[in-house]
């Protein structure tokens, strides 16, 4: 059974169908506090439902090594299994 995820992650689940950084997430969702933001990356990175994509300074792909506390160094993705929440999840609508 697929886990239901809160407001937040639904809106930067949607988000992430193309490779953002973390600045653009923030500025997409003003509603919410950046804290807020970077604590539910890290717990969809951590549920395998987004990645890091790729270190910003060095513009190398960031692999699954990622400093979390400089989200900003960052660009983010879908998983396979982000990708699949988001398909079921649109279905429904």
């Amino acid at each position: 059974m697929e886990e239901q995820l809160n407001k937040l992650a639904e809106s930067i689940i949607s988000l992430l169908v193309f490779e953002e950084t973390f600045e653009s997430v923030v500025n997409e969702i003003p509603q919410e506090s950046r804290f807020a933001v970077a604590d539910e990356l890290k717990a969809m990175i951590s549920k395998d439902l987004i990645r890091p994509c790729r270190a910003l300074e060095s513009n190398t792909n960031s692999g699954i090594l990622y400093d979390s506390d400089r989200l900003s160094d960052y660009s983010f993705t879908l998983t396979a299994k982000g990708i699949a929440h988001l398909e079921n999840n649109m279905k429904g609508r």
